[in-house]
């Protein structure tokens, strides 16, 4: 028998390089960490947005966050907010350099988020419109990240017995969903614009959805929930839920029920991140 041939390492082919997988951002490990922690307590509004006085503004450092975890910092990305408000979204994608669309039913609110939206950095159109008609203004699968706090259902315009704070509400315009009186209408009226996001989203995309629960005495509604298994009959998927708190901007809570009934206070809302199914296209 010949004895067995060695082989010079010379005669080893080189393994070819790993391929790395395409990032979905570009945040370092101790970023990623701190935002992917599920309860998030270190965002606040600025003495700039509690001027605003928008009856249910999120800050734009919360969608900020939302953006840097699921887009790279460079690309020619476009954010959406169907019920922009204030325009604190768009003012966020701007900030990080992104192509951003929003859609505002009160001519009040969407002057207030054109006022904020300073320079050239990155275009952002607001059309002035019903969420509902989202169709007609945002193209299919045209959509990188969708960031959003829909209206609350028609609980704006009732006392305030946790805070006693002033009440406010968006206007009361017509086609406005806070005004929806039946809360199975509401999640109706909720899932068809969010139905026209899914159209406007590309494969594999998320929409992050502030919500909170809410409760009209003695009945509570857990909104982030009944949302979330409504929006999956339409598609999407719940990839996650991150808790906000917003425990410090409450300063003035009272016990309720007391000494009747327990009732909590609620100080947390809820992000939903449901996703587009499919693959995302990094380049």
């Amino acid at each position: 028998m010949s004895p067995r041939k060695r082989t010079k390492a010379a005669d080893v082919p080189p393994k070819p390089p790993r391929r790395q997988p395409p990032r979905c951002n570009d945040l370092d490990g101790k970023r990623w960490l701190q935002n992917s922690i599920s309860v998030w307590s270190d965002l606040r509004k600025t003495a700039e947005e509690q001027r605003l006085k928008h009856p249910a503004q999120f800050p734009v450092a919360l969608a900020e966050r939302l953006i840097e975890s699921f887009l790279p910092a460079t690309g020619d990305d476009c954010v959406l907010d169907p019920f922009c408000g204030s325009g604190s979204t768009l003012v966020a994608a701007q900030r990080r350099g992104k192509r951003s669309q929003g859609i505002e039913l009160s001519s009040e609110y969407a002057a207030l988020a054109r006022q904020r939206l300073a320079g050239d950095a990155a275009p952002a159109v607001i059309h002035e419109a019903s969420a509902t008609e989202l169709t007609r203004h945002v193209a299919a699968e045209s959509v990188d990240l969708c960031i959003t706090s829909p209206p609350y259902w028609n609980i704006l315009g009732q006392k305030r017995t946790a805070d006693y704070k002033t009440v406010r509400h968006y206007g009361n315009h017509d086609g406005d969903l806070a005004v929806i009186a039946d809360y199975d209408a509401y999640l109706e009226a909720l899932a068809d614009v969010f139905r026209q996001v899914f159209d406007a989203l590309k494969p594999g995309a998320h929409c992050c959805i502030n919500v909170m629960d809410l409760r009209k005495k003695d009945r509570f509604y857990p909104l982030h929930s009944d949302l979330a298994r409504r929006l999956e009959t339409e598609g999407y998927r719940l990839d996650d839920i991150v808790i906000w708190n917003r425990q410090a901007e409450y300063n003035s809570l009272r016990p309720l029920g007391y000494p009747a009934v327990f009732r909590i206070n609620k100080v947390h809302e809820f992000i939903l991140l449901m996703q587009k199914p499919g693959r995302l296209q990094r380049k």
